[in-house]
């Protein structure tokens, strides 16, 4: 019995030296992460709307409820001006969420150019969402006519070739896109 007392009672020693061992390296990584994380964002930022002087985080103003899987809402500023919306969305796709941004220019009302910042599609197909040469479809694509997933190589301007084998991610990330440019269209475009 005074056996598994003792071993009991070092454990617990253990285990809570580990606990406040710990907690301790968390306090002190956790704000580097952190910085990590946002400078990570500016430089997501950066890639699908190049040449912005600023970028301010609007959702407040512009993300309702409703909206869905329209998470944020960046505006881009080049002296003072607005010049771009960059949009956060979360469709679903084939294993989850497929977190991407997509970047609209103001003046040409077209597609900057998307990136799939987080994705659990299956590796080797859904997972190639994640690749420039897919996220290069989207570019240059008008912002004022909806998307379209195809199969066979693509005809109209607003069709998206698939990703071979990967059609609900290709269709998730079309989504996504779809729903960030309705959004777009609403609060942007001037009619």
């Amino acid at each position: 019995m005074r056996k598994e007392l003792k071993l009991g009672l070092f454990l617990l020693i253990v285990a809570g030296l580990a606990g406040l061992a710990i907690g301790y390296v968390n306090d002190i990584t956790s704000p580097i992460i952190a910085e990590q994380i946002k400078q990570n964002k500016i430089d997501s930022f950066a890639e699908v709307y190049p040449g912005a002087e600023e970028v301010k985080d609007e959702s407040s103003q512009y993300v309702k409820e409703e909206d869905g899987i329209v998470t944020e809402v960046n505006v881009a500023y080049k002296a003072g001006a607005p010049c771009g919306v960059i949009y956060t969305v979360e469709p679903s796709g084939y294993s989850g969420v497929v977190r991407t941004l997509v970047a609209f220019d103001i003046a040409t009302q077209k597609i900057t150019g998307i990136k799939v910042l987080n994705q659990t599609e299956t590796p080797g197909l859904g997972a190639n969402s994640e690749e420039s040469w897919f996220a290069d479809r989207f570019k240059d694509k008008t912002a004022t006519q909806p998307l379209e997933v195809v199969k066979q190589e693509p005809v109209g301007d607003n069709q998206i070739l698939a990703i071979t084998s990967a059609t609900i991610t290709s269709k998730a990330v079309t989504e996504g896109v779809n729903t960030a440019r309705q959004h777009y269209v609403d609060n942007f475009v001037q009619q």
